[in-house]
Parts: C-alpha cells; sequence; structure tokens
C-alpha cells in the first residue's frame, strides 16, 4: 500500500500556514508547549510517542497534521486513527465534521454499505481522518482496501492499551504492530495520558517504533486538590459522599465506581439522597442509552454522572468542578487519568478517593480475571472447542454466553482476555467475525508457545498486584499525595501548589500545633471520649482491628477478649454504649483522619493527626448524638448505664417515686418545645433520654453530655432549660 512521509515537507510548527490552519480549523492563536515539541517531530517524519496529562490537547497534534496539506507542501494521504471505543470515535468525527474537516469512522455498529462507502472513500482520497478499532486490523477487507490508500500517518490513541505492563491492557491492540508491518510501516504517532517509564518503552516496542522520538510533558497538575477519607464501610461512604456533595452543591462532576451494580446503587443514593439530578453509566447500557447520558454530561445539559471505568476517554468537559472514586481502581495510572478529567480548565477542583481496605479484595479478583492461569485458560479452550461446527476444527462463539456457561471460571471480561492470550499460544486461530459471533479455527492445547505465553500470565499478574500496592500505598499514605502520584510516573515536584493535597493539609496543621496542653478535664465529654479512643489504639502493645477495640471498651465477654484485655484501663469504660455506637465513633475518627486502617490485617493505628490530638488534647469535634438503645440496652452492660456512681436504667421500672414528678415536667417541657419549633417530641428528646436525666439529675453541661442521647448541639439548644427545670426540682 502507499505510504507517504512528511519528512519532505518544509513546514514546522511555527510556520505561517501551520498557523492558519490552526486558527482556521480549530480556533486556536498558539499551540502549547508540548504540543509545539511534539508537532515538531510529526512534522519532521519520526515517529513519535506523546505522554501528555489529560485535557493538554494530544489530539490536536495528528489532527492538525493531518489538515496540513495546500496541495504542494504535504503529500495527500489519510491519517489513520486507532481508538478503543466507539463512543469515543464518534465524539472526535463529529467535532471534526462540525469543523468541515472530512473525517469519518469505521466500526461495528455501522451497516455493511455504510463501511464499505467509507473505505471507497479512503481509495478516493477524500478524507482526511480515519478512525477505526484495533479488531478492524484483523479483518481481510479493510486491509485490502488499505493496500489502494494513501496513509500519510499512523496514530495510536490511547496507546497505554498496547502494553501490558499497562493499567488498561487490550488484547486487540496488540494487532497493531503486525498490521502497521502490512502497511508498509507508516509513519506513527502513540499518544497517552498516563505511562510510566516502563510502559513507555514497552509501547514503542510493540508498535515497533523503538526509535521514536518522545514527548513526555509535566504529569503535574497544580489546580487539583487530592484527598482521602478512611471509610470502612458502603454506610460510611454514603455519609461522606452526601456531606461532599453538599458542599460542592450545583457543581458537574463525576463519580467512579467499580462495577454496574454500584453504579445503579450509587445513582439511586445521590438522586434520592442526596437530591441531585444525575444517571447512571456503564456497559450494561444499551449504545442509545450509553450516548444518551454522555452527550447531556459534555453538553451541560446533566452535571454528575455516576460512572464505571467506561465512561471517560476522550470526555472533554473543561468545567469538571469534582471526581469521586466510590473506591480504588486498580493502579495510579487509572486513577490519575479518571480523576484528571476534573479541571481541565485550569480551575481548582478536588480528586475525593473514599477509601476501605477491603476494597483491594473486588480489584484482586478483577486482576485473577483480567491475568487467567493455565486451569482457566484450559477449560475456555475445551469450551471453545464444544462449539465446533459439525465436528470440524472451526467454532462460533458467543462471548457472552461463555462468560455465564459454569464450566468455564471465568466472567465476560476474563473470557475476552482468555481468547485473546489462546490465540497468542497459538491454540485457537480468529477469522473475520460472523455477525455477533466470533469465528475460530482450534489448534493444539500443547502449542509451543503455551509456556512462554502462561509465563507472561504470571509477571503481569506480579506487576498488577504491585501496581495495586502502589495505589494502596497512596491511599494510606501520610505524606504529600502529589508527590507519590507524580513520582510513579517518574517525576518530581519542583513547587507545590498552596492547595495540594489533605496530607500536607494535616502537615501544616502539625506545624501549628498548640504550645499550652488543656487539663483533660476541661475538654467537652465528647472530646474525652475521643482522646480515650485514640489512647486506647496507642497503648496497646500490638495493632488491633477496629472490631476489638469496640468489644475492650464495651466490656465485651465474648471469646477471649476479657482474658485477654481485662487489665487494660480502659476495658469496659464504654460499657453503657452500644458496640454499634463505639464502633461508629471509631469510623468517624477513620473519616476525620485521626487513624487509619491498613495492613495485611486490617489492623487500626494512629496518624501524625491522631498522634497530635492525643499529644496536645484537642478538642475533636466526635459527634455523639444519637438514639438510646431501646428495651433494656445493650447485651454488655445488661440494660445499665453508669452514670457517676449510680445505675440508670432504661425504662420505667428506673423511675423512683421521687423521680416521676422531674420526668413528668420534662414531658411536658418537650411538648411545649416541640410545637413551638414544628417538630415531633422524639426530636427534641426520646423518653428515655429525658428518664435518664430524671434519674441521674445532671447539674452542668458535661453531667448532660455524659448521658447518652445528648451531644452538644442539643446541649446548646436545649441545655439551659433542662438544667432549669432538674434545679427546681431538687
Amino acid at each position: 500500500m502507499p505510504v507517504v512521509s512528511l519528512a519532505d515537507t518544509t513546514l514546522t510548527p511555527d510556520s505561517p500556514a501551520t498557523k492558519a490552519a490552526l486558527q482556521q480549523w480549530f480556533g486556536f492563536d498558539a499551540l502549547r508547549a508540548g504540543q509545539v515539541e511534539a508537532l515538531e517531530h510529526v512534522l519532521g517524519g519520526e515517529d513519535t510517542l506523546v505522554v501528555m496529562p489529560t485535557g493538554a490537547g494530544k489530539s490536536l497534534v495528528y489532527q492538525l497534521a493531518a489538515v496540513l496539506h495546500d496541495g504542494e507542501a504535504l503529500p495527500n494521504g489519510v491519517t489513520l486513527v486507532v481508538s478503543p471505543l466507539i463512543a469515543l470515535m464518534k465524539d472526535q468525527v463529529d467535532a471534526l465534521q462540525a469543523k468541515g474537516i472530512p473525517a469519518a469512522a469505521i466500526n461495528s455498529s455501522m451497516p455493511a454499505a455504510a463501511q464499505r462507502e467509507v473505505m471507497q472513500q479512503m481509495r478516493d482520497g477524500t478524507l482526511k481522518l480515519v478512525y477505526v478499532a484495533p479488531e478492524r486490523l484483523r479483518h481481510r477487507g479493510f486491509m485490502n482496501a488499505l493496500r489502494e490508500t494513501t496513509v500519510a500517518l499512523l496514530a495510536v490513541d490511547e496507546a497505554h492499551c498496547v502494553s501490558q505492563w499497562g493499567h488498561d491492557f487490550r488484547p486487540d491492540y496488540l494487532a497493531i504492530g503486525d498490521a502497521r508491518e502490512r502497511m508498509g510501516r507508516p509513519q506513527t504517532v502513540a499518544l497517552t495520558a498516563t505511562a510510566t517509564p516502563v510502559v513507555q518503552s514497552d509501547i514503542c516496542a510493540t508498535l515497533g517504533i523503538s526509535h521514536a522520538r518522545q514527548v513526555v510533558t509535566g504529569f503535574n497538575r497544580p489546580n487539583l486538590y487530592f484527598r482521602v477519607v478512611s471509610t470502612p464501610g458502603d454506610g460510611d461512604k454514603r455519609r461522606v459522599l452526601n456531606d461532599f456533595l453538599e458542599e460542592h452543591k450545583d457543581q458537574p462532576g463525576l463519580i467512579y465506581v467499580g462495577t454496574r451494580k454500584y453504579a445503579e446503587s450509587v445513582t439511586r443514593f445521590v438522586r434520592d439522597v442526596c437530591k441531585r439530578e444525575v444517571r447512571a453509566y456503564h456497559a450494561g447500557l444499551t449504545d442509545g442509552e450509553r450516548s444518551e447520558v454522555q452527550d447531556a454530561f459534555l453538553t451541560g445539559g446533566l452535571d454528575l454522572v455516576v460512572a464505571t471505568n467506561a465512561f471517560g476517554m476522550g470526555v472533554d468537559r473543561a468545567d469538571v468542578r469534582f471526581v469521586v472514586h466510590w473506591a480504588i481502581p486498580s493502579t495510579l495510572e487509572a486513577y490519575y487519568q479518571e480523576a484528571g478529567r476534573a479541571g481541565r480548565d485550569s480551575d481548582s477542583s478536588t480528586c475525593l478517593l473514599l477509601y476501605a481496605p477491603t476494597d483491594r479484595q473486588l480489584r484482586e479478583w478483577f486482576i485473577d480475571q483480567a491475568q487467567p492461569g493455565e486451569k482457566s485458560l484450559h477449560k475456555l479452550y475445551r469450551a471453545v472447542a464444544r462449539q465446533s461446527v459439525d465436528d470440524s476444527n472451526e467454532a462460533e462463539i458467543d462471548v457472552d454466553a461463555l462468560g455465564h456457561d459454569h464450566r468455564v471460571d471465568l466472567k465476560a471480561v476474563g473470557v475476552r482476555v482468555g481468547l485473546g492470550l489462546l490465540e497468542r499460544m497459538g491454540a485457537l486461530t480468529r477469522y473475520d467475525d460472523r455477525g455477533p459471533l466470533r469465528h475460530y479455527s482450534l489448534g493444539g492445547w500443547e502449542g509451543a508457545d503455551r509456556r512462554v505465553v502462561l509465563e507472561g500470565v504470571e509477571k503481569r499478574r506480579k506487576n498488577k498486584h504491585d501496581g495495586l500496592g502502589h495505589m494502596v500505598a497512596y491511599a494510606e499514605r501520610e505524606t504529600c499525595r502529589r508527590e507519590k502520584l507524580v513520582g510513579y510516573f517518574g517525576e518530581a515536584v519542583e513547587h507545590q501548589p498552596e492547595r495540594c493535597c489533605d496530607a500536607c493539609a494535616v502537615q501544616a496543621r502539625l506545624r501549628e500545633a498548640p504550645d499550652e496542653i488543656p487539663p483533660f478535664e476541661a475538654l467537652p465529654m465528647h472530646s474525652r471520649i475521643a482522646i480515650g479512643l485514640l489512647d486506647l489504639v496507642d497503648r496497646l502493645r500490638w495493632s488491633v482491628g477496629r472490631k476489638t477495640l469496640v468489644r475492650i471498651l464495651t466490656g465485651s465477654k465474648a471469646g477471649d477478649t476479657e482474658a485477654k484485655y481485662g487489665t487494660n484501663p480502659y476495658y469496659g469504660r464504654l460499657g453503657f454504649y452500644r458496640q454499634d455506637d463505639v464502633d461508629g465513633f471509631y469510623k468517624q475518627l477513620l473519616a476525620m483522619g485521626y487513624l487509619k486502617v491498613g495492613g495485611e490485617y486490617m489492623t487500626v493505628d494512629l496518624t501524625a493527626l491522631g498522634t497530635q490530638a492525643l499529644k496536645h488534647r484537642e478538642a475533636v469535634p466526635l459527634d455523639t448524638d444519637g438514639p438510646l438503645p431501646t428495651g433494656r440496652g445493650s447485651a454488655s452492660t445488661n440494660g445499665a448505664r453508669r452514670s457517676g456512681s449510680r445505675t440508670v436504667e432504661y425504662d420505667e421500672a428506673a423511675l423512683t417515686p421521687d423521680d416521676a414528678p422531674l420526668f413528668e415536667a420534662l414531658r411536658e417541657w418537650r411538648t411545649q418545645r416541640a410545637t413551638a419549633d414544628a417538630v415531633p417530641p422524639y426530636v427534641v428528646f426520646s423518653d428515655a433520654v429525658l428518664r435518664a436525666i430524671a434519674v441521674s439529675r445532671p447539674a452542668t453541661d458535661d453531667d448532660l453530655l455524659a448521658l447518652k442521647g445528648i451531644g452538644a448541639k442539643k446541649v446548646a439548644t436545649y441545655g439551659e432549660d433542662v438544667l432549669e427545670l432538674v434545679t427546681a426540682a431538687a
């Protein structure tokens, strides 16, 4: 097929013709620094690898080169763009056509006649850019059309997908290198937003452009603020998300989740509880539904989307003010690419990660699905063989159906990866697809390449687990998160922005620690409880999990808790609380950053912020409000609550004849206050709380705070009235 070179041209990024085309077709007066360098290599006829952050304008490099033809300076020819997603192709082609640039795409969603029309336009030389998926390079009809087409430039978008060491390896991308050879090795530009030095080298080697010029611009995005909140369970995630969305009311943003199930459930929560207009986006939706959501988001008709990683490539909305991750992605590359969709207009934006150590287990499952071992591959091979046509060595298979075959221990994603591996082993040969079915010829299982491929799978599995380890280290980090992120890509942070990350904010707070340490008795009751919770973590000789801490504080006799910790000074100190309540306190401290959870056994430890709070007896804003236990209380206290030297029962029997008049006076006051505030009486105080007040006769605000169900807010609102009633009844 005809191949041309751009090296014979005299155009440069500074040429008048280049500047005129930039303004005419794209509306820009100047290129950015990274674009200038990349375009210079492309116009010089050199193979080029371009690594630029999301939103830096990578696509403009090959799109501008494609239109720089004035009949003499540049040879006529098509720019063939390999892109991973149909939706991404559509967005790019629509944008180019709107500018008047002749561009088209060929994909499986198009009728055969429409595909043939585009291929004829390629032959005729009437198109500047043609977008195809990597699978298209396997089709004989398309490759035959390319032999009659002049190829000026091969552009590989999202080039990290070609690397087995990258975060989004796609086996179909491996076909690009062979197809490039069959095309006569046209000049090639590979582009990606996230690639470590190892991945950069692998991209070039796999595509056959080992001597490519590399343009790697800075990974640091100073306008992004990075924040991680420890959220042990889904309930904690929902609470933090609700508060976060309230803080960012009416701002456009993205919420990334790990599965379709979470996409739907989090969408319902955001819509029903957070009262935000929101849509879900995941691979389980129809093409039309996905296009509708994406178009609405891009045009500003929709400001919030809950999505899996199926949403994002090519999403070009500049004013996204936040990106929330419901759980950790599998790698820092994936995280930074998705988080990087915030703030593409360079305005301040927030990247929030809700971190639960147990989320790691889901990611490990995905890794194992994406890197199936020998046993799984053999089962898959036998399943394909069972689909043989007329007892021949050819088979037609439905990938989704295989993903539901109980004899195959892989889901659909694992099936797709496994089929690609079987092809590389020589166990399968893929021919043109027949409609929705894949057409294979079966080879032998014991092929010569089997062991090599399996060894590669194990190496990739280890690499993926190492990558997940870096992601976990980022989430559990107490020092600058920005340094961890950009350092992972081989870059140093030379200048930290004033608003860098939550870890840097904590370090700044630590530098401003107060000189005076207040007496413990001077702290409000909720802060005393918080300091006690932190002190228990600090005193233990070895780290334990959250549940063990709760059992110690509530004086649990379950298992060997009393035998192990009965002599601990904190054993049973919060026995008047239910275990769920104390667990809730610990979750608050985790969310506020005073504690962290990590390690193989998910143990709890103090953070630097927690250490300072304990050392300086800071007033930790722990919320101890909440309903009292119903019935006779928690099992750990046999229905009793200790208040000073008295025992307070939470039922009618606890009221003595002396206490009953005060209880009735409190109930009457509550009715009057509830009527005045237009709220139900129980919102003011429950009967159980009023009984506890009547029996314990609090004299100060701290005495009130010591009672379950009364927090600082209620003391501030109702404390004066209650204490007056108690004094009057004395």
